[in-house]
């Protein structure tokens, strides 16, 4: 497709005084989107759970696999506001594009890495280089859907990460029994380019010309004026620290998921005496059954919040729902007993997280002013890498410390503080958006 829509036929145009998109509009943007961010994740799905067996095959502790993922998430919160500035004033699909580029040059130099301080230059250039995917993402969907459609459209990407995280973790661990720890990597990097190609044809523009910087400055690093601006908003700051103390909770349990099934499971089934290369066998698969479920959960609640969950209670009813069910679910998983047990919390988990998510996202970018709705949206993936670069630290040093349930003991006490916090939030005047 041509980069830029035709003037008669726009793809944006929700909000402001732009039409909102009509539902043919709005699927012929949305489907190329969903096709390309499950691409995405899939790869990333295929080598997340894996990442601890990466740092444990160099010699690491459980605390460098978690500075590891903060490397990651630093970098992405000083360019995911920059990015979603830029996309403001540069449109959506070239930032989607260099996500693309990105992810494979970074997955093909971790996948080649033979030492720790290889995996973290890696994993530091993919931050940087993929921080413009999902605040861009997001931005696309709020081009071409009304406000009232919004949670259902931001459930896409919900739904793609059901996708990718129903197969990716499979993939991954299958590839790793069969060829090695490094072949999911390398797998990555040539899907992310089998992406790219597909997505240079089939990814339509959606942000017309004539709208591209109305009211958005230029791109900063960190632009700490632009975090006290949406402060100011009383609405739009409740809704973002709601989702950086969410993230904070979250990325705990991401850090140190599968720690708690290598520590709390397969070491205890196997013993003590059991080859390193046995464990990390039965460890990538244990991962992979439980993020599959994970994936599936996702899946059919995404499906209930595009099926019109959120339109029949409210974005804000729906966020506090969600967040009740992660809480619950989370404190439950610190005290599992079983991989069974495991199994069904984590369904319950992921729940509550895909119930919580589209309709925080539909709420910020509907608070969000028109010309900055990219800018807003970048700022709040900001926020939540700045969520992930404190946590994994602080979860893999509770569960190095103490215990491997603490974490997620400790990411249900944050959810609730999120979850008292959301009380106050409020939808926006139908007219804002």
């Amino acid at each position: 497709m041509a980069d830029e829509p035709s003037s008669q036929h726009p793809v944006g145009g929700t909000g402001g005084t732009t039409a909102p998109a009509t539902a043919a509009v709005a699927r012929r943007a949305l489907l190329p989107l969903f096709v390309t961010v499950t691409i995405d994740i899939l790869g990333f799905g295929m080598v997340l759970p894996l990442l601890p067996l990466y740092v444990d095959r160099y010699g690491g502790e459980p605390i460098v696999a978690g500075v590891l993922t903060t490397s990651f998430s630093a970098a992405q919160f000083l360019f995911a506001p920059l990015w979603g500035r830029a996309s403001d004033l540069c449109g959506r699909r070239p930032l989607i594009l260099l996500s693309l580029v990105g992810s494979a040059l970074a997955f093909a130099l971790f996948g080649a890495a033979r030492s720790l301080w290889v995996l973290f230059a890696a994993r530091i250039a993919g931050g940087i280089l993929t921080a413009a995917s999902l605040p861009t993402a997001h931005a696309y969907i709020a081009d071409v859907t009304s406000p009232e459609h919004r949670a259902r459209g931001m459930a896409l990407i919900g739904v793609a990460f059901g996708v990718g995280f129903s197969c990716g973790p499979m993939l991954g661990g299958w590839l790793g029994n069969r060829y090695g720890l490094p072949a999911p990597a390398y797998a990555v990097a040539a899907i992310a380019v089998a992406n790219f190609v597909w997505s240079w044809f089939a990814l339509p523009e959606t942000l017309p010309r004539e709208r591209r910087g109305q009211g958005a400055r230029r791109p900063l690093f960190f632009d700490v004026q632009r975090f006290r601006q949406a402060y100011r908003n009383p609405d739009l700051g409740r809704l973002l620290s709601v989702f950086t103390v969410t993230n904070l909770g979250f990325a705990m349990v991401e850090a140190t998921f599968t720690w708690l099934i290598l520590k709390r499971f397969v070491a205890v089934e196997l013993g003590g005496l059991a080859p390193q290369d046995l464990l990390e066998r039965r460890a990538a698969g244990e991962a992979g059954k439980a993020f599959l479920v994970i994936g599936l959960a996702a899946m059919v609640t995404q499906g209930a919040v595009m099926g019109g969950a959120a339109r029949r209670i409210g974005d804000a009813r729906l966020l506090q729902a969600g967040l009740v069910v992660l809480g619950l679910s989370l404190f439950a998983i610190a005290g599992a007993g079983s991989l069974g047990a495991l199994l069904w919390l984590s369904a319950a988990m992921a729940a509550g997280s895909s119930m919580q998510s589209p309709a925080l996202n539909s709420l910020v970018s509907k608070h969000a002013e028109e010309g900055e709705r990219g800018s807003v949206l970048g700022l709040q993936q900001g926020l939540g890498s700045f969520a992930r670069m404190l946590a994994p630290p602080l979860g893999t040093w509770l569960l190095q410390r103490w215990t491997p349930g603490l974490p997620f003991a400790a990411a249900a006490a944050m959810v609730a503080i999120a979850f008292l916090a959301s009380l106050a939030v409020r939808e926006p005047e139908p007219s804002g958006q």
